[in-house]
């Protein structure tokens, strides 16, 4: 028995087939129902509706340069948000720092300790000294020819010798770059919706246990016949968008009080499956 999604798009409805809700995935985690938030079943309708599934390359593939990409996803990262990056590179990049490769780090900090324009509104970057001297390295190493783009697992294991740059930031940069399936990107958005499935235990740690976190969320993508770039792309857009009904699920799964519900909220209703 499978699972029925009904959505539009444009003018037509279209109708699709997933597994039964009780089927599983992986050993522990099941299909679950495709109306119900942070199934799996959710995130592959999910897809479907946004038509990802249907789109060549990732929508987060790169536009630019290597140096552009690394000097990017550097700057984001742990407290940083992608609006408040996007105005740092914005700020390096009128500087000439990443389309110069620059290596001197007081140039970096310079330009990151100015006050930011993020959408007319002044903003200050986090962590200026610290981040400065991991751009400089980073350009270092780009200029000496030390990053390897043969594969995404090649180009995330070379810029891992790179200082500042650990799993996830190589593995955001070898995704955007080279449009890659071979590695995953285990931000906040990714490990919560892990938990979420029944994929991850709150005792792993992406500190301490990366690589096999991302093999099973390779396995994931597998199960599901989905690709990890795509999927990666519509969780880290909607887990953003939900943020206090994931922090509410997240206090459910770990059996902690449900706060009340907010009844004048708006509800969830992407689909509808029989």
């Amino acid at each position: 028995m499978t699972q029925l999604v009904q959505y539009l798009q444009g003018d037509d409805v279209v109708c699709r087939e997933l597994p039964n809700a009780s089927e599983h995935v992986l050993p522990g985690v099941t299909w679950g129902e495709s109306w119900r938030t942070f199934t799996p079943a959710y995130w592959v309708a999910q897809m479907w509706m946004s038509e990802i599934d249907q789109k060549p390359v990732s929508p987060f593939s790169a536009t630019g340069t290597l140096a552009e990409e690394v000097a990017f996803c550097l700057l984001g990262g742990f407290g940083i948000t992608a609006e408040l990056a996007g105005a740092a590179f914005d700020a390096c990049s009128a500087a000439g720092l990443v389309s110069g490769l620059c290596t001197d780090a007081t140039a970096w900090t310079s330009v990151l300790r100015q006050p930011l324009d993020q959408a007319g509104r002044t903003v200050r970057y986090r962590y200026p000294n610290q981040k400065a001297v991991y751009l400089a390295a980073a350009m270092g190493a780009i200029s000496q020819g030390l990053v390897d783009t043969s594969s995404g697992k090649a180009l995330r294991d070379s810029l891992l010798a790179i200082q500042g740059i650990g799993p996830k930031t190589a593995g955001w940069v070898a995704r955007n770059v080279l449009d890659t399936d071979e590695v995953a990107i285990l931000d906040i958005h990714i490990v919560r919706a892990g938990l979420l499935c029944n994929l991850y235990s709150f005792e792993q740690k992406v500190e301490r246990d990366y690589f096999a976190m991302e093999a099973q969320f390779l396995a994931l993508c597998r199960g599901l016949g989905v690709r990890p770039a795509m999927l990666d792309c519509i969780i880290w857009t909607e887990m953003r968008e939900l943020g206090p009904v994931v922090h509410q699920a997240l206090d459910r799964r770990r059996g902690a009080p449900a706060p009340p519900v907010d009844r004048t909220a708006p509800t969830l209703a992407h689909c509808v499956a029989w």
